[in-house]
């Protein structure tokens, strides 16, 4: 196949170029129809049972997504600051903008007004009085803990906004609520207001993103052509693998708009992966056809010569890196298992067009050109070739030491990385320095982390029996031991039963759908979220959790109880298809990220094994399989062997970053060991000589492909965005493992080979 791609370049170039030139036309049409989504539902498993039952509740009253208003004070239980509070309550409840956004406002004097009777008549000092005399009482104290600090210096206002409405229109209302909120801060001089949530945080990070993408992405660019040039002193030569790196990701989206896959923010991260395994394929084709043109070949002949030879290293390269990535269809996390498969559509588009395209485009380019008389640079005396010069000394004079030094800091690395956690502080996902951000980060350390688990109950929800039931598990929830200072807080419809009675339940049947018959009346949203229907209702427990892992101790407390509760027999189910019907993000994350890190492991294992694997067919040796995937273990451990010396967890972006280890660290390896069999096996050279060649003419493209890579990383790793900085930074060094890994160390070994096979 390679050598009809490789006559077709040379013999009808034109023709070539009209064919790519019509599927990028159908590809840009694909491309239109790719829709952009921020959905929560388009990342979650949707058999995990925790997702079906947050999808039921969240179908039948909306998604619970809380927008906070932090004010600060010397003493917020004065009358003044109580008054300020029920104002700003009700301003935000009556301002038109704010229409269909908000669904209710909650503040601590919610719980005090109704014991207060005619309080606006009332002095100030009275007023503070009875404040002070209700907040001494030990069951309200407890009711408002999660809106008034200890010290009554900071309280929060909770906004329940309406989740239904489309996503620029919660976008642009939560702009109105900031608007609001900072009028009414500037006229009460007294009070410190500042706006937090889920939507405000994603509005200000999102606006700073765009700012920082309109920087480094132009950096990156540059970055790439100035490497480029340097590698090639040619202007069309930083285009073409331009051209072809953009008609790849062009194919590639219109793929995923051809397959319905929507676009989110995890798909962000393809592009430097599809970049760094794409550039190699273009570089390592045009150092190639230089090659070949230096030894006076045609411009055709050198186009056909180098996709006979280096094109059949790059299909490899290809088809062990769509493996890898193909290997991420066993995670449960839909996104992931679509990553997986855009990525492998990435490189095998990319692959098509650097053995098809780029030969078309540089025959007709130079096809009446003369050849030049020589390049300024000359091997070995330039820089870049007087480093591989002394790498290729070294590997030749000092190959015992090099493999005994890569083991000892692999076996060094290994045991570093025995003490990486798993657990993920999410604050560490988001840039500290963003108002939203920073205002969280003092809620969380006045009332600790702000979640919502729901559990789920059927029956006789509305029986004497059955609410004074769920009132029984949500006392043993929050007693348990293991909650203290993790679950704070319940609310539930026995809750507001008891609120609204002043704790005692009704007597009689009777009595009990006449006060449910009130609460329609006088709570409507409210009830509304907690009886979904006559035969459901909901229990919402407040969790105050930073990490996944107290957030897995707190699903692993309420489902405990939950199997209790399931055991008496009585009339209401807590069960949903046999496992206990418990959702909201806390558990939904607690459930991901139990499955998401061995799904991902696992994966690379897999990648691994099949790399070898393939590698070990295509040399048609054991050992060499084995040689070949050194530098991509290496790379692998010498990653999980930083991430231990650095302190940083093991989560989502650095396995993505092991995926992208694999990618390049493969790439490397296959062109190395390729030339070298080439040079040994095909033309006959001796090991030393066959390594040299390897190292002289791979290792330079080898070089400007990692140079580049690492460059466009180094940049990405500035980033305001603490993810996509520590992405960079830990890409850019594994991008540098794989390349230390492929210049010395696997030159090493398959010398080593070569001289043990020859005795």
């Amino acid at each position: 196949m390679l050598k009809g791609f490789a006559e077709a370049s040379e013999k009808r170039p034109r023709l070539t170029i009209a064919l790519v030139g019509l599927v990028t036309i159908f590809m840009i049409y694909g491309a239109t129809q790719v829709s952009m989504t921020s959905e929560m539902e388009e990342f979650l498993p949707q058999d995990y049972t925790s997702v079906k039952v947050t999808n039921e509740i969240e179908n039948e009253v909306g998604a619970t997504v809380n927008e906070m208003i932090l004010i600060e004070g010397d003493n917020l239980t004065t009358a003044n600051a109580f008054q300020s509070i029920i104002e700003l309550q009700v301003g935000l409840e009556n301002n038109p903008k704010l229409q269909n956004y908000i669904a209710r406002v909650q503040a601590y004097p919610d719980y005090l007004l109704n014991k207060i009777e005619n309080y606006e008549n009332l002095t100030n000092a009275e007023l503070e009085a009875r404040i002070q005399q209700l907040l001494a009482q030990s069951e309200i104290s407890s009711q408002t803990s999660f809106l008034l600090s200890d010290n009554r210096d900071a309280t929060l206002v909770t906004i329940l906004v309406n989740s239904q409405l489309p996503t620029d229109q919660l976008h642009d209302q939560t702009k109105d609520l900031h608007d609001y909120t900072q009028s009414f801060d500037e006229n009460h001089e007294n009070l410190r207001m500042s706006n937090t949530g889920m939507l405000s945080m994603e509005l200000e990070t999102r606006g700073m993103m765009s700012r920082d993408n309109s920087i480094l992405i132009p950096a990156a660019i540059i970055v790439i052509i100035l490497i480029l040039y340097l590698a090639f002193r040619r202007l069309s030569d930083t285009g073409l693998p331009f051209l072809v790196l953009g008609l790849g990701a062009v194919w590639m989206i219109g793929v995923m708009g051809l397959a319905g896959i929507p676009f989110t923010m995890v798909y962000v991260a393809l592009v430097p992966i599809i970049l760094g395994v794409g550039i190699d394929y273009t570089i390592h084709m045009l150092n190639r056809y230089y090659e070949e043109r230096g030894r006076k070949l045609s411009a055709g002949k050198s186009a056909v010569k180098s996709v006979k030879t280096v094109g059949i290293a790059i299909s490899l390269t290809a088809i062990t890196t769509m493996i890898g990535f193909g290997s991420f269809g066993v995670s449960d996390m839909p996104p992931i298992r679509e990553f997986g498969f855009l990525a492998a559509a990435g490189v095998f588009f990319i692959f098509v067009l650097a053995t098809t395209l780029l030969p078309s485009l540089l025959t007709i380019r130079d096809r009446n050109r003369r050849k030049k008389k020589k390049r300024k640079e000359k091997r070995g005396k330039d820089r870049v070739g007087k480093t591989l010069s002394k790498i290729e000394l070294g590997t030749h004079h000092h190959k015992a030491p090099i493999l005994i030094g890569a083991g000892v800091i692999t076996a060094l690395c290994v045991i570093s990385a025995t003490g990486l956690t798993t657990t993920m502080s999410f604050d560490t996902f988001l840039p500290q320095d963003v108002e939203s951000v920073a205002t969280m980060q003092e809620v969380e350390d006045y009332f600790g982390g702000q979640n919502t688990a729901y559990v789920l109950v059927e029956g006789e929800v509305t029986s004497s029996e059955g609410l004074t039931l769920i009132h029984s598990l949500e006392n043993s929830v929050k007693t348990d031991s293991r909650s203290e200072g993790l679950i704070t807080d319940s609310s539930s419809l026995t809750g507001l039963i008891l609120y609204s009675t002043g704790g005692t339940m009704p007597e009689n049947t009777s009595q009990l759908e006449l006060v449910l018959d009130n609460l329609e009346n006088n709570y409507p949203e409210r009830m509304k979220r907690l009886l979904i229907e006559d035969n459901k209702a909901v229990v919402y427990f407040s969790i105050q959790a930073e990490t996944d892992k107290e957030m897995e101790k707190a699903s692993e407390i309420i489902r405990s109880h939950m199997e209790n509760y399931s055991l008496l027999g009585s009339g209401l189910d807590f069960e949903m298809e046999g496992e206990p019907a418990v959702g909201g993000s806390p558990v939904i994350i607690s459930d991901i990220m139990g499955s998401i890190m061995p799904s991902m492991r696992n994966s690379i294992l897999l990648a691994i094994l099949l790399v070898g694997i393939l590698l070990a067919i295509v040399f048609r040796s054991i050992i060499m399989g084995l040689i070949g995937a050194l530098p991509v273990m290496l790379a692998l451990s010498w990653e999980f062997g930083a991430l231990g010396g650095l302190g940083w967890s093991l989560d989502v972006m650095n396995m993505m970053v092991s995926a992208l280890a694999i990618g390049i660290g493969v790439d490397f390896t296959i062109h190395v060991t390729h030339r070298f069999q080439e040079e040994w096996k095909k033309n006959g050279k001796s090991p030393r000589k066959a390594i040299s060649t390897t190292i002289q003419s791979v290792g330079r493209a080898i070089l400007a492909a990692a140079a580049t890579t690492i460059g466009v990383f180094i940049v990405l790793s500035l980033s305001r965005m603490p993810p996509v900085a520590r992405f960079g930074q830990l890409a850019a060094m594994v991008i540098f493992f794989a390349l230390v890994g492929a210049l010395v160390v696997l030159p090493s070994a398959l010398l080593a080979h070569a001289k043990w096979k020859e005795r």
